[in-house]
């Protein structure tokens, strides 16, 4: 894989491992850490995640992407988001990405992302992606959103350190080719693959709930949502799909 692996039994969050490390001046290279259990996992806002020990895929990748201005942040979510497809797709599920950062089979949840940015100069200093891939799990506490595992739509278990080396190795030809400025196939890949585009859906927003349809996501990872003829650009702190 090329980039050095740290491995954990057990820690209180990946994102957390690599971020302590940087602020401890430890790490200035490509890492990835895996866990076998977070004792506090993180995804999006003040949610959690949710994994029993040593069943499923944790870990979190740095990276030093200084190419890329703050702005384009949303580039790399989208990256790892298709990273994430294309390791499920090559069992044989067929996954599609819920905006802003969980990743869907069967109208079940699989996976999730949390993304976490450093800032200098106007530019990404670094990049920590944080990954929770559910692969053996067999049964999951009952969350709002449906979970699900690799094992339970394929039949199939492994072991999570071989899912890493393949989810790592897609993450990095993805990230090499938007280094080399071929973001524009991303995009279209990342639409394509877009959990309820162009369907009609319910959504909450703080005044309530409306009906819209998903048109895509822009430059900056806001969703597109087209509400009685009006196109709106929306963060993930202002709407939630609910259906």
């Amino acid at each position: 894989m090329g980039i050095k692996m740290i491995k954990l039994d057990s820690t209180v969050s990946t994102n957390s491992h690599i971020a302590e490390m940087i602020k401890q001046g430890k790490v200035d290279h490509e890492l990835v850490v895996i866990a076998d259990y977070q004792e506090n996992g993180r995804g999006q806002g003040d949610h959690s995640w949710h994994s029993r020990k040593g069943e499923n895929l944790l870990l979190s990748l740095l990276l030093f992407p200084a190419f890329l201005s703050a702005s384009e942040q949303f580039q790399l979510s989208r990256l790892a988001a298709l990273a994430l497809c294309d390791t499920l797709e090559h069992y044989h599920v067929a996954p599609l990405i819920k905006w802003p950062n969980d990743i869907m089979v069967n109208h079940r949840k699989i996976a999730g992302l949390l993304l976490e940015h450093g800032i200098k100069g106007g530019r990404l200093s670094h990049t920590i992606i944080g990954i929770g891939l559910n692969l053996n799990q067999s049964t999951f506490p009952d969350f709002p959103v449906k979970a699900t595992s690799l094992a339970l739509e394929t039949g199939e278990t492994g072991d999570p350190e071989f899912y890493s080396e393949i989810l790592i190795n897609r993450i990095m030809e993805r990230y090499g080719s938007l280094k080399a400025g071929d973001s524009g196939e991303l995009e279209e890949e990342y639409h394509n693959r877009l959990y309820m585009v162009d369907r009609p859906g319910t959504f909450r927003f703080s005044t309530g709930e409306v009906s819209g349809v998903i048109r895509g996501v822009n430059r900056l990872g806001e969703l597109l949502v087209e509400i009685e003829g009006r196109v709106v650009a929306c963060n993930h702190q202002e709407i939630a799909l609910v259906k």
